[in-house]
């Protein structure tokens, strides 16, 4: 059931980042024509990219995770029985990184709450919060890659 979760996931938020990047592409061009060709400064645009960015970036790392993507140590055969060292260290490691990711994350947005982003007239809190997300989001593939019996 955790699989069927974390696909559904996968689609939902694979639609969502593939529009958060487009997004970043037409606000970063609307960015640099206003500024190199009309001449007018469009202040809001770089902390609409900023946002955007920041989002991406995490969600995107969470899900590279998923998928075994975000990194890969190979060190013996697939079949070796030593393959156990790097599997048990890539969890632990991944345990450090939710840890760090959710908590200190977590601090960070609600230090946000109470800063402006003036351009955008929205909390900072939103530019931080990718970063738990994200850490949520990669200890719940952790767990459903340990519950499956398998790391990609």
């Amino acid at each position: 059931m955790l699989k069927t979760f974390g696909d559904a996931l996968d689609r939902i938020f694979q639609m969502v980042l593939a529009c958060m990047f487009a997004a970043l592409i037409i606000v970063v061009f609307m960015q640099v024509a206003a500024r190199n060709i009309l001449m007018v400064p469009m202040t809001w645009t770089l902390d609409l990219a900023q946002l955007l960015f920041s989002w991406c970036i995490f969600l995107g790392a969470a899900f590279a995770y998923r998928r075994g993507g975000h990194y890969l140590v190979n060190l013996w055969p697939d079949d070796s029985p030593l393959n156990i060292i790097p599997k048990v260290a890539t969890y632990l490691a991944a345990g450090v990184v939710v840890y760090v990711l959710v908590w200190h994350g977590a601090i960070m947005s609600q230090i946000g709450l109470n800063r402006e982003a003036l351009s955008l007239n929205i909390s900072e809190f939103w530019f931080y919060l990718p970063i738990p997300i994200c850490g949520a989001l990669i200890g719940l593939f952790t767990i459903e890659s340990l519950l499956i019996g398998k790391l990609k």
